[in-house]
């Protein structure tokens, strides 16, 4: 079984919803689900495409990824039905 990393979800999530221009709506997300110290850089870290050889790339935690996703469903972004 194959698992996607959780830099490519998030990168895939930002791109499928169109919000990857959009950083302060992201960090808005971040902050109203709790997570605290998510910058700008960080968000580019974590939306670096796993393997890209950049000196960006941090890896997200799954605990944040996690963070992020309920707050697209708080934003009404996704929808559950």
């Amino acid at each position: 079984m194959e698992f996607i990393p959780t830099n490519d979800c998030f990168r895939h999530l930002l791109l499928l919803l169109r919000i990857h221009k959009d950083i302060e709506l992201v960090l808005d997300i971040f902050e109203k689900q709790g997570v605290k110290n998510v910058t700008r850089s960080k968000v580019k870290s974590w939306s670096t495409k796993t393997g890209n050889q950049s000196p960006a790339y941090r890896p997200m935690p799954r605990k944040a990824l996690d963070a992020f996703i309920d707050g697209l469903y708080s934003e009404k972004l996704i929808d559950l039905e």
